[in-house]
């Protein structure tokens, strides 16, 4: 498995009916032994709330765990959104994939939901 990977967030994927499909799918990827997971926000421009506290169960997800959780293209408004919370404090964040030299092995889709291994 690489040590990157990219899940490219959506509203759709964000919402209850989608999420748990998520979040399967991320501790999948923990156990087998994924070390960063990169939530690309390129997608998304505003957030509801329940696809905040969607993001914080992530958030919950990965913390216990020994992988690295990072975010990726975030929208003015989403990152208002995070310094107004004080998730900013909890991320790394950095500009789109397409603008870092990022390199992926990983090419199977996440159990259906839209990825991207750059």
């Amino acid at each position: 498995m690489s040590a990157i990977v990219k899940i490219v967030l959506s509203h759709e994927v964000l919402e209850k009916s989608q999420f748990n499909k998520l979040q399967k799918e991320i501790e999948r990827l923990i156990e087998s032994g994924g070390k960063i997971i990169m939530l690309d926000f390129s997608n998304i421009n505003f957030l509801k709330n329940s696809e905040l506290m969607a993001v914080v169960a992530i958030v919950k997800l990965v913390r216990d765990s020994a992988c690295i959780l990072l975010i990726s293209a975030m929208s003015e408004q989403v990152r208002i959104l995070f310094e107004l919370t004080g998730l900013e404090q909890i991320f790394q964040c950095f500009p789109p994939a397409e603008e870092l030299d990022i390199k992926s092995d990983m090419t199977e889709p996440l159990a259906g939901l839209q990825s991207v291994a750059s």
